[in-house]
């Protein structure tokens, strides 16, 4: 017996229009996350060190100038590393006279500036441990000299990728969650009874029906006013979307139909419980007959 009403009992589906709708929107949001940590995690830093690097090199062709304009031959070892690139960077960016720095301090601000954007404002990166300032100059030139300047990053830029990754990765995730979240949730109908268990658990049939309200009929949303005495629902309106749940709308208006007529059956009891304005036409129409026979 138990076999024989599962067989017959129908269950509710995940409504597919307002799936499509989600899956769309839920991939958008996805694609954006990744754009963005491609952006946070690959393209802008790339873009940081360029730009570092175009600096560093400005940094000592400025330094070089200005020994050779004080009579040396050249930069001079001890003029370029920064040991304590964090220590100086922070003394630069706290001293006011910055509109009076000479050409290569303006440049050595611009420079760790730069690292400090990408994460690599580290002493390895600022000491020339490994090759001699000219060396690194003649390095530098040869890759720069002929290539534009790359455009700076922006304090913020990293910052904003990271964040936008968040954004799309976390709406796109929830979406995901609730379109399972909806597909688990179910109704469940038997034709034979017209019984509808609801996700809860409670099952209601058109004699528990006090009203189906449609008010909200136009965005797919129907509240079914629940008679007291009912288990777990009554005197309750239970709020129901069929648009997300597919089969139930069919099965309210079988249940309304059952509870309260249909829409003919219910203009007819109108009518039958209101005969005047049939009786006042009729009269209307016999004075009108009158009229054009006097006429």
């Amino acid at each position: 017996m138990a076999d024989s009403a599962q067989a017959t009992q129908q269950v509710s589906t995940l409504g597919m229009k307002w799936a499509r709708k989600f899956i769309i929107i839920a991939i958008v949001l996805l694609a954006f996350g990744t754009w963005a940590l491609y952006d946070a995690s690959i393209k802008y830093p790339a873009k940081g060190r360029a730009f570092a690097e175009w600096a560093e090199w400005q940094y000592l062709v400025q330094l070089d100038e200005e020994s050779r304009a004080r009579g040396a031959p050249g930069i001079l070892t001890l003029d370029a590393p920064v040991p304590d690139p964090v220590a100086t960077l922070e003394q630069l960016n706290s001293d006011p006279a910055s509109a009076g720095w000479r050409p290569s301090v303006q440049t050595r601000h611009q420079w760790l500036t730069a690292l400090s954007y990408v994460g690599q404002l580290k002493p390895e990166n600022t000491s020339f441990a490994e090759t001699a300032p000219r060396n690194r100059l003649a390095e530098l030139g040869e890759q720069w000299s002929t290539q534009d300047k790359p455009a700076p990053l922006h304090s913020y830029d990293l910052m904003l990728q990271w964040f936008m990754m968040v954004v799309g990765y976390g709406l796109g995730l929830y979406f995901v969650f609730l379109m399972f979240r909806v597909a688990a949730t179910k109704y469940r109908w038997e034709p034979s009874t017209m019984a509808l268990t609801l996700p809860g658990g409670s099952t209601i049939t058109p004699a528990d029906l006090e009203e189906v309200d449609k008010r909200k009929w136009d965005k797919f949303i129907v509240f079914l006013k629940i008679k007291p005495g009912v288990d777990k629902v009554g005197g309750q309106s239970v709020r129901v979307d069929t648009y997300r749940h597919a089969r139930v709308e069919e099965w309210i208006l079988e249940m309304e139909r059952e509870a309260f007529g249909s829409e003919e059956e219910k203009t007819a009891e109108t009518q039958a419980a209101d005969p005047e304005p049939a009786a006042e036409t009729a009269s209307e129409t016999e004075a009108s007959a009158e009229a054009d026979d006097k006429g």
